[in-house]
């Protein structure tokens, strides 16, 4: 498949390999605080293969698009990149860790090949056999394939589990910063570049993590997955950020690996706990990772390993009794596996300020109303909540549940799901097009409608807040000085929301909190100057986009949400 398989049949490759060797300073070889030895290694040479049929996508001409303008397409490409990061100085050095348990020997040599043809060279690559009994696996583990002095393989007598095998590659690791690997999915042959291109740009950074797509049983890629920025409270809804995954190796020491009790979940154990340590977290919006479906595999069969999902929800109650939260996670028995809610303690109903505003209040009193509400009002209870008298509680305690969201550390505001009265989706979170307009993701599609990462349904950080649905923090309310007077109507609370995210303070989308409108379109109507001043003050922000909705999505159609940005 590569040119190395060729190779493997020639015994005049291995004697090319010994001459390679022998010209490398055995000091090089032996110091294991030294990797300058990488540089007299050469790479191996991707085969067309790897430009062509490991870049098909299956039945999508859109994302085969986005394949060939985002992926390195050939032999050239892959050079300029290899060349760029050997003139780096000090370039950052990655282990890839991958534990090995019987894995078909087909998937496991793309796997391997995928690290090996790597554009960048400076990596080590750490495979622990966890006590497979398939010979076809072993045979492969001490072919040629593994003959790279940068890649080491350690064998258990017997079986560890997923998170010991994994903690002992950890610990024979060497680089600065370390990415996890499973053993039957692929790198992208940029992968390992970009993410160093990255750490060199941002050389605080604690976790790294990228988006992905899925390889089908016949080995085409489908199932792209554009994830939003660093959303700690849509982690909370499920291991959204899984694969690529990359931490700094001292963070993983400080944390002790993986752990074991949790096996199945350990990687959403482990980003839980991580993000407890207020890590700085860096998003590459970029497909880097390839995660394959076969009989067998939880990619495929949700339902394979069962085990796996009791872990997750253990996980993510162990994560709430640290965080001293009041509540109890559970599976979303309605969507795929994997998906969980919070069914959190709501605060006592004098701590929350119901200000409603009126059906008949004119669209350019909305912020006059709300500011003379509350810089007139002695109340001083934490929570405010603004909601339209139009709306009405699906759940009596739907502005409670709003409310319990906002005792999270770092939540200032949270709005509630809406639908209308013939079951259409009205608001589940919303982002903003270039221009400054709102886009309402899936609004007017049925309430059966799950969506892309199933953001419907789930608890999601989101930037926008619906201003007829919505409970911030007085707290923060008094440190922005309320909404800016500039504004009349309701832009004045997407720009406090703005300026509540530039002050580090995030939003969060709940739609378990729902709401009946009794009319549609409650956003449709505001006074045009307003919008002007929005766009203007945030016109850099618009343009960088929504940290929440990737840049690779759409947002220019009402219609065409969480498709791919079109070319």
């Amino acid at each position: 498949m590569l040119i190395i398989k060729c190779m493997e049949k020639k015994r005049w490759a291995y004697r090319v390999l010994r001459q390679l060797f022998n010209r490398i300073p055995a000091s090089c070889l032996t110091t294991k605080s030294s990797w300058q030895w990488l540089r007299y290694y050469p790479a191996i040479t991707p085969a067309p293969i790897c430009f062509n049929e490991w870049h098909q996508a299956e039945n999508d001409s859109e994302y085969q698009r986005w394949i060939e303008q985002n992926s390195v397409s050939s032999l050239a490409d892959w050079r300029v990149l290899q060349q760029q990061a050997q003139q780096w100085q000090r370039p950052p050095k990655i282990s890839i860790v991958t534990p090995v348990h019987n894995t078909q020997a087909e998937v496991l040599y793309d796997c391997i090949l995928s690290v090996r043809a790597q554009a960048y060279p400076y990596w080590q690559f750490i495979l622990v056999d966890d006590g497979s009994s398939n010979e076809a696996t072993h045979k492969l583990l001490t072919s040629g394939v593994c003959q790279d002095p940068r890649i080491k393989i350690h064998f258990c007598a017997t079986a560890q589990g997923i998170s010991a095998a994994t903690n002992i590659a950890i610990e024979q690791s060497q680089g600065d910063y370390v990415v996890f690997l499973d053993h039957d999915d692929r790198l992208s042959l940029d992968a390992l570049y970009l993410l160093a291109q990255e750490i060199r740009q941002y050389p605080e950074v604690d976790i790294l993590y990228s988006d992905r797509d899925m390889i089908s049983p016949k080995g085409k890629l489908y199932m792209h997955l554009f994830k939003p920025d660093w959303s700690p409270e849509s982690l909370l809804a499920g291991n959204y950020i899984f694969h690529l995954m990359c931490y700094r190796r001292q963070l993983l020491t400080q944390l002790g690996g993986y752990r074991s009790t949790l096996d199945g979940s350990q990687d959403y154990d482990l980003i839980l706990r991580a993000s407890e340590t207020r890590p700085q977290v860096r998003h590459l919006q970029k497909v880097l990772y390839h995660w394959r479906q076969y009989q067998g595999s939880v990619a495929l069969d949700s339902n394979a390993k069962d085990y796996a999902f009791q872990a997750g929800v253990a996980a993510l109650n162990q994560a709430l009794q640290r965080r001293g939260i009041k509540g109890q996670a559970s599976e979303i028995k309605t969507l795929w596996r994997g998906n969980y809610q919070l069914a959190l303690e709501s605060p006592d109903s004098q701590d929350i300020q119901v200000i409603k505003i009126h059906a008949h209040l004119p669209i350019d009193s909305y912020s006059s109303f709300i500011n003379q509400k509350l810089h007139n009002g002695a109340e001083q209870s934490p929570f405010i909540a603004l909601i339209s008298d139009l709306l009405s509680p699906v759940n009596a305690n739907a502005i409670g549940t709003l409310a319990a969201w906002l005792k999270m550390e770092g939540v200032g505001l949270a709005s509630g799901g809406i639908i209308t009265q013939d079951n259409k989706i009205e608001y589940t979170g919303a982002t903003y097009r270039q221009d400054g307009s709102l886009l309402m993701p899936y609004q007017d599609c049925p309430t059966s409608e799950v969506g892309y990462m199933a953001v419907t349904q789930l608890a999601r950080n989101v930037s926008a807040p619906h201003p007829f649905c919505v409970v911030l923090r007085r707290a923060l309310w008094q440190q922005l000085n309320g909404l800016n007077k500039q504004y009349s109507g309701y832009y004045a609370l997407l720009d406090f929301a703005l300026r509540a995210q530039a002050a580090q303070w995030r939003c969060v989308s709940v739609p378990q909190a729902q709401f009946i409108s009794q009319q549609a379109h409650l956003l449709a109507y505001f006074p045009e100057p307003d919008k002007q001043l929005f766009t203007k003050q945030w016109q850099d922000w618009l343009d960088q986009g929504d940290p929440y909705y990737n840049k690779n999505l759409d947002r220019s159609r009402q219609d065409k949400q969480f498709y791919i940005q079109p070319l």
